[in-house]
């Protein structure tokens, strides 16, 4: 309240300490100095990719999974999808551990046989696809691997593997799903190939709740050190 002179009364002085001045660009290298994020990945997602299909530790003969011809045995495979104990629907953990022990059987077989090898017993088989040559660069990776390779490999393999079924799709139906899941989710492909290849496909690449191999590369929510060798 202004004094009966009318004049203002006069401030008491502050007894705090001045701030020190911070140098203007202190808080952003401090930003850039931080410890950096382990992971994009969430806790679920990484223990699907990087954990779940190593816990179980078996072997397969693999006469059981692959004929002398190259052909693939789809039902010894399918057996080792898992679904709810309840109904029918989809158990993405479940399966990714159960077809793990698989995967690694048939790493080791790729990594035995030569490039040679691999061309007369696979080739064949993979014309379908029309772009066998990235089959090709991924049995490479496979017997060379490094992460970099591995990584870039999966992300052609997926998306070669993604035109292909939107290929086949279209011998029977019309406009192709634009998305993976929903491709991989149509009538068009379950009458083809049968809903339980479907789901093998669905629990490593065409699912939000799978391994998801596809979009976790092709949208950067992976590292490269983040995706297993024996992918």
């Amino acid at each position: 309240m202004p004094g009966a002179d009318g004049d203002l009364p006069a401030q008491q002085p502050s007894t705090r300490t001045p701030r020190a001045k911070q140098p203007k660009n202190q808080n952003r290298t401090e930003m850039l100095l931080a410890e950096p994020p382990s992971t994009c990945l969430s806790s679920t997602v990484y223990y699907m990719v990087c954990e779940a299909g190593f816990e179980r530790k078996s072997s397969y003969a693999l006469s059981s999974i692959i004929c002398s011809t190259g052909e693939i045995n789809w039902e010894f495979i399918t057996e080792h999808v898992q679904y709810g104990e309840q109904d029918p629907t989809l158990d993405y953990i479940k399966s990714v551990r159960s077809l793990g022990p698989l995967c690694e059987s048939i790493h080791l077989h790729l990594k035995s046989l030569t490039m040679e090898q691999f061309e007369n017993q696979f080739v064949v088989w993979l014309q379908w696809t029309n772009c066998p040559e990235i089959f090709l660069e991924m049995f490479d990776t496979v017997r060379n691997p490094h992460d970099a390779a591995v990584a870039l490999s999966l992300m052609k393999l997926t998306s070669s593997l993604e035109r292909a079924l939107g290929d086949v799709f279209l011998l029977i139906g019309k406009d192709c799903p634009f998305l993976l899941r929903d491709l991989l989710a149509s009538q068009e492909l379950f009458s083809i190939f049968g809903q339980p290849v479907m789901d093998v496909l669905k629990v490593f690449i065409g699912c939000p709740d799978g391994l998801n191999l596809r979009n976790i590369l092709w949208h950067g929510f992976v590292s490269a050190k983040e995706i297993p060798v024996k992918s």
